[in-house]
């Protein structure tokens, strides 16, 4: 009766308003009632019928995009945008409770910090990176597919400076998905698949890449992953592998030839571009400047190791990294259709 002689008056677009108005202030008195009143159970019916914000379940198709002006967490891992900034490449932060936290950008899959649970930072990004998707991130660990050198393709191939999915991300692991596109297929005239999953735990952080050819013919690509390790100076590391007696691809000289390593230590003090073919899985860089070691695993897929450093380079910062890349360069890999290549690269940090 009251709220028929309240609203009688009211036009209809106000009526709703006020329909609205009236339901509330009703709902809260009789919780209100039936609380002070000892009866809890009217109270505790009418608020479980009420929407709870902490229960709903946004779709992922509605979730706001990570592309934000601060980190924000989805699915338990951390989006967010290089530096902050609304139009920065985007990026996910995997953390694990060892303390041990990496971060990737979904512009070529590339991996720019690793931080072990002590703090330490092992992965370099040079002071001339671009992020601004003009071009691949130098420094992290870069794609180098389907091509890994000079050659028909462009440098390295295109998967570094293309825009991975991420098709499953938790607290410490995620996966991105590249697949072909017109760009690709200009390229490299080939339909496929790329899943790289990272993975950071207490003992390291591990990579896998499967390269899957959905296409109806075979095909062929060499690759690597271009990583870049943060060390104290270039003059207190060497790379120490089973190097001795093994066969060295000299880049450096004109044309690139074979030499041969005297030594299981490498040392740096010129610039070099080399490739070991058939070393890989075991190769350890130690820092004495940091007082630690870390070891590049590999067990399945990489057949060779890259070494690269622009010694003298002063504006690539050729003191603070060194390239020791997990690499199929010496042989072209062959999938026939329907099938996949698995390789794996593992950085497992430890004391010197």
């Amino acid at each position: 009766y009251i709220y028929g002689r309240a609203t009688s008056h009211l036009p209809m677009s106000r009526l709703a308003a006020a329909s609205i108005a009236v339901n509330a202030i009703l709902v809260l008195f009789l919780v209100f009632y039936t609380s002070s009143h000892g009866n809890t159970n009217v109270g505790s019916t009418i608020r479980t019928r009420l929407p709870s914000i902490s229960r709903v379940r946004v779709p992922m198709s509605m979730q706001r995009s990570p592309q934000c002006t601060r980190s924000t967490r989805v699915r338990d891992a951390i989006y967010g945008t290089h530096e902050d900034k609304p139009d920065g490449l985007e990026n996910i932060k995997l953390t694990h409770p060892s303390g041990a936290e990496a971060t990737i950008y979904k512009f070529g899959a590339a991996a720019t910090s690793y931080k072990d649970p002590q703090g330490v930072e092992w992965l370099a990004v040079r002071p001339d990176a671009k992020f601004d998707g003009t071009k691949a991130i130098s420094g992290g660990i870069p794609h180098c597919f389907p091509q890994f050198g000079p050659g028909a393709l462009p440098q390295h191939g295109f998967a570094r400076d293309s825009y991975w999915e991420v098709i499953s991300a938790g607290d410490s692991t995620a996966t991105f998905q590249l697949t072909e596109s017109e760009k690709t297929l200009e390229i490299w005239p080939y339909p496929f698949k790329a899943l790289y999953t990272v993975t950071v735990d207490e003992d390291g952080l591990k990579t896998k890449l499967v390269i899957q050819n959905t296409g109806d013919k075979p095909f062929e690509f060499t690759g690597a992953l271009h990583s870049y390790f943060d060390i104290s100076n270039i003059d207190d590391i060497s790379i120490v592998g089973p190097f001795k007696g093994k066969e060295i691809l000299d880049r450096m000289q004109d044309p690139a030839a074979k030499i041969v390593s005297e030594s299981d230590a490498i040392t740096i003090s010129t610039e070099t571009d080399q490739v070991v073919e058939g070393v890989v899985g075991s190769v350890k860089i130690n820092d004495k400047g940091k007082g630690k070691s870390l070891l590049v695993s590999s067990t399945q897929g990489w057949a060779d190791t890259v070494l690269w450093n622009p010694y003298g380079n002063e504006g690539m910062g050729y003191k603070k990294f060194v390239c020791v890349e997990a690499a199929a360069a010496m042989k072209p890999v062959s999938v026939e259709p329907g099938a996949s290549w698995v390789a794996d690269m593992d950085l497992i940090p430890s004391a010197l």
